[in-house]
């Protein structure tokens, strides 16, 4: 059974989730335009742990960054 990564942020956070792997994306993509296999950053997409830790970090960003404009 293959892992899969749920997101639980919002769209505009998944959008923005999206963007970074497509410029970061190293898949080779074959004559008929599919990936072969997965580039390190679509693995990752595939990792609960580092999509939640991804949540945290962001939420953590806002919460100093709110508290430095106090």
């Amino acid at each position: 059974m293959p892992r899969t990564g749920t997101w639980g942020g919002d769209v505009e956070s998944a959008q923005r989730l999206q963007h970074v792997i497509e410029r970061n994306c190293s898949c080779e993509i074959n004559t008929a335009g599919q990936r072969n296999g997965k580039c390190p950053a679509h693995q990752a997409l595939l990792d609960q742990r580092f999509l939640d830790g991804l949540l945290w970090a962001q939420w953590l960003r806002e919460r100093l960054v709110l508290e430095e404009q106090r």
